[in-house]
């Protein structure tokens, strides 16, 4: 499991208030995590937040967001605009 993955699994568990081991990189948020519209902007910006750094901002659009339907689009997403 990498770094990311890890890091994007607690904060994906804290956030929507479901006990860790029910998340898992294929956990879709809305129908396994029970996340609502309000969840996911709360989510996405505690992602943005723990994968930003000054040299290095990671900025999640609307339009990105909505497409994120599982754990694993979220680790994709970070992963592909070279999140560390």
């Amino acid at each position: 499991m990498s770094s990311i993955e890890q890091r994007v699994l607690a904060i994906v568990a804290e956030q929507l208030r479901v006990p860790s081991d029910e998340v898992t990189a294929e956990s879709h948020l809305l129908d396994d995590l029970n996340a609502d519209s309000l969840d996911v902007v709360d989510l996405t910006i505690a992602i943005e937040e723990e994968f930003s750094s000054d040299d290095a901002p990671i900025e999640i659009s609307e339009d990105a967001a909505a497409e994120m339907r599982t754990v694993q689009d979220i680790i994709t997403y970070l992963e592909d605009h070279g999140a560390a």
